[in-house]
């Protein structure tokens, strides 16, 4: 597996080798020594998938202390517009964001460190996103940001939004516990 540096300090690309043949193929999306090689979390707790369809926006989701987590997602299939805003007020890259395109035939993920919201945009007619994380789901501590306070150059102006993400308080408004 490949990991890659990004813009943003501990979050990384991660490019898994692709065994294909005639049969289709096989895609390693974790191997515990790789990852701890690299310095990567390995204690995943939570896994989960959902499916979308085109111009569907979720996020820009995270968890608050004490049940903030590192994520680790990728597209299995279609393609997906996955963006990060970093929200660690000690960070260089404060309130900064990193777009990459999530591609189920490419089989790219993105590790998300602590403190980044996350969300991803449906670029395909459908798309199937999975999550990883390093804690269990918290209602209490469950929010996010507004989609389009950030300055992301998002590709559709319009998305098919839930009423929460419509709703997510500004990144000019948001009071972050990140440090």
């Amino acid at each position: 597996m490949e990991v890659r540096k990004t813009s943003i300090k501990g979050c990384f690309e991660l490019q898994p080798r692709i065994f294909e043949d005639t049969r289709g193929k096989l895609v390693k999306t974790f191997h515990e020594g790789m990852f701890s090689e690299h310095d990567l979390s390995t204690d995943f707790t939570e896994e989960y998938y959902s499916i979308s369809k085109k111009n569907v926006l979720r996020g820009l989701h995270f968890q608050l202390p004490p049940n903030d987590h590192v994520k680790c997602v990728t597209c299995l299939q279609g393609k997906l517009f996955d963006v990060v805003v970093d929200l660690r007020k000690e960070s260089d890259t404060f309130g900064k964001h990193l777009a990459i395109e999530l591609d189920g035939e490419k089989g790219n993920m993105l590790y998300i460190p602590k403190g980044l919201a996350h969300g991803f945009l449906v670029l395909s007619d459908n798309a199937i996103f999975l999550n990883r994380t390093t804690t269990v789901y918290n209602a209490d501590s469950d929010t996010g940001i507004h989609w389009n306070s950030c300055n992301i150059n998002w590709p559709v102006k319009n998305p098919i939004l839930s009423d929460k993400d419509r709703l997510m308080t500004e990144l000019k408004d948001f009071i972050t516990p990140f440090n």
